[in-house]
């Protein structure tokens, strides 16, 4: 059982700090890329809970062209003036928007992603829903979420989480949501869980204790650590799957190719 949170900075607003990245999320956005890319039917893709948008500017580096969404004002404003200044001949938009309840038409995008951001939403089942109807039959969603819900501490409340999933709780959701050819791959053991327990958590509780921001990507020895921790989670890429202490679960699945989405 882990410990109490620190009595300072107890919950995380979504969108304060778009600066709030490291090597483990590096990996994750890999690791959905690799199941994303190679599968992906055309290049119309929306990025559903873009965040900061780390995202997105690989999506635009690999030619596609991306609407991203986020509820975060902060990080709307971040995405966009990032987008000019990075890919400013791409096509690319960023708006603010409720994944429960998305403004497109349906069988507006070749694919969605979603990445770290269905365990932060009340009705997960309505953003799988709304990602099945603004696909085009036979298109592709990619999402990523925490595992395992023994693995439910401190760390996850601050954050915003709701839950954490086992594969039967993620598969049974898009199911429902009327998707097909639903594959779960577990990902994160043992480095990245090791790398969450003895040095993500014990950095992010000292922090906030003081009242300090969350870690971001600091200065040059910061970042040399970040590309070494970065390599290392690249060993996790050989276990996926295989072993309990899976930190985090990436989907793909499709719409149906023929049918009408429910």
């Amino acid at each position: 059982m882990s410990q109490a949170p620190p009595a300072h900075g107890t919950t995380h607003r979504w969108g304060s700090a778009p600066d709030f990245v490291g090597p483990r999320h590096d990996y994750r956005e890999a690791l959905i890329r690799r199941s994303f890319l190679p599968a992906l039917p055309g290049p119309r893709v929306l990025n559903a809970g873009c965040g900061a948008g780390s995202m997105t500017l690989a999506l635009l580096e690999a030619g596609l062209d991306v609407v991203s969404v986020d509820a975060s004002p902060e990080f709307v404003a971040h995405l966009a003036e990032r987008v000019a200044s990075c890919a400013p001949d791409r096509s690319a938009s960023v708006e603010l928007g409720d994944l429960h309840a998305l403004r497109f038409p349906d069988r507006s995008f070749d694919g969605v992603v979603c990445g770290e951001v269905l365990e932060h939403l009340d009705d997960d089942a309505a953003a799988l829903a709304e990602f099945t109807r603004v696909l085009s039959p036979g298109g592709l969603v990619v999402v990523s979420v925490p595992a395992n819900p023994w693995r439910y501490d401190w760390v996850d409340a601050w954050a915003g989480h709701r839950r954490r999933y086992s594969v039967d709780d993620l598969e049974t959701r898009m199911h429902g949501a009327g998707l097909v050819d639903v594959r779960v791959t577990p990902w994160g053991f043992p480095f990245t869980g090791l790398y969450h327990r003895h040095v993500y958590r014990p950095l992010l509780r000292r922090r906030l204790s003081r009242g300090a921001t969350p870690p971001t990507g600091g200065g040059r020895a910061s970042q040399v650590a970040g590309r070494g921790l970065r390599a290392i989670f690249e060993i996790d890429s050989a276990f996926k799957g295989r072993f309990p202490g899976w930190f985090g679960l990436i989907a793909s699945a499709r719409r149906p190719p023929d049918t009408d989405a429910t």
